[in-house]
């Protein structure tokens, strides 16, 4: 026998002692598992969850932030109709307001768009994305530079 193999044997047999109150207090859970299982399913019905219980504080209640109920600290909300959000910078939300910087900076700023626009006054703008939005973006630079 080699010495690899005997060192081996040795530390297996010393982790099997060691670990042998670890597997019996498992198998101990796990035969109480099985009995609080086979009770909830006589008392409790199928919808009793054991794992999830009564424990604890309960959850706390979502509250709806979304629409127009919801507006910045000076009452308005943003310009977009289909927007509820408050309104951070000249009248449109953080969203909305980015927008407007791209197309203002690209030169596709629609009319309607106007800094410090009423609130829920003005149709979104939707604008092409991917392959679509390149081409959109090159055929207005070759538009500019005609």
């Amino acid at each position: 026998m080699s010495i690899e193999k005997a060192l081996r044997q040795l530390i297996q047999a010393e982790m099997d002692k060691r670990l042998e109150p670890l597997e019996r207090a498992t198998r101990a859970l796990e035969a109480q598992a099985g009995v609080v299982h086979k009770l909830a399913s006589l008392f409790g019905g199928p919808g009793l969850n054991i794992k999830r219980g009564l424990v604890g504080r309960p959850r706390k209640q979502k509250t709806q932030t979304r629409g127009a109920d919801k507006a910045s600290e000076n009452g308005r909300n943003c310009a977009i109709i289909t927007c509820h959000r408050a309104a951070r910078s000249k009248g449109y939300c953080a969203a909305h307001y980015q927008k407007f910087r791209m197309l203002a900076r690209t030169g596709r700023l629609p009319s309607s768009w106007v800094e410090h626009a009423s609130p829920s006054s003005i149709e979104d703008v939707l604008l092409p994305r991917g392959r679509a939005g390149a081409r959109a973006l090159a055929e207005s630079r070759v538009q500019e530079g005609e």
